[in-house]
């Protein structure tokens, strides 16, 4: 998506924007305004990106943004040309839609959990003493949160399943005993609701 279609579309892309990088505030983006060259800017201060990680970042976004979009339009499109006015049509494309909207709502959910843990670990880092083994502790807790903030807003549920898919390849045993863990501890509630 070229800067000028980016400017022209900047009213439908804001309510994405947010959704995909939770630090930018509704300030960043009044600043940004449909500027593409703006928010590289933006996302290499918040996000600590070089400029090339800034451009790769919003090029796939905004890719896959596109490949949504035109496929929902497509899709519409394809129903309202064809004649039938099949009822298993229109269910079709619906389904089609509300996916597509649960899909970006499940993101922009991940993504304000990623940017609430990442102010938790802002919290932790100011209540910490100044000095001391409690310090040290709270310093590396507060990295990881902040890791793990990140990680929620930048990624997409597709990229989360990919790594817990390598996570498994990589640990099968831990994996498991955390698989039987879970289901144990889930089975345990389900008995004590059924009560």
């Amino acid at each position: 998506m070229n800067a000028d279609i980016f400017e022209g579309r900047w009213r439908q892309l804001r309510g994405e924007l947010r959704s995909w990088w939770g630090r930018l505030s509704d300030d960043d983006l009044e600043n940004i305004a449909g500027q593409k060259d703006t928010l590289l800017g933006m996302l290499q201060e918040k996000y600590g990106y070089t400029r090339e990680q800034a451009q790769h970042e919003v090029d796939r976004r905004l890719k896959e943004y596109d490949e949504r979009m035109g496929q929902t339009r497509q899709s519409a499109s394809h129903d309202e040309a064809s004649n039938s006015g099949s009822l298993a049509d229109a269910a079709k494309v619906k389904a089609k839609e509300a996916a597509a909207g649960a899909a970006t709502n499940v993101f922009q959910a991940t993504s304000v959990v990623g940017e609430k843990i990442g102010s938790l670990a802002d919290v932790i880092r100011r209540k910490a003493p100044q000095e001391g083994t409690v310090r040290t502790v709270a310093t590396a807790v507060a990295n990881k949160l902040d890791a793990a903030g990140s990680y929620l807003q930048e990624k997409d549920l597709g990229h989360m399943g990919g790594d817990l898919s390598r996570l498994i390849r990589r640990y099968p045993l831990p994996a498991l005993l955390i698989g039987l863990g879970i289901g144990y501890l889930w089975g345990r509630s389900r008995g004590g609701q059924e009560r």
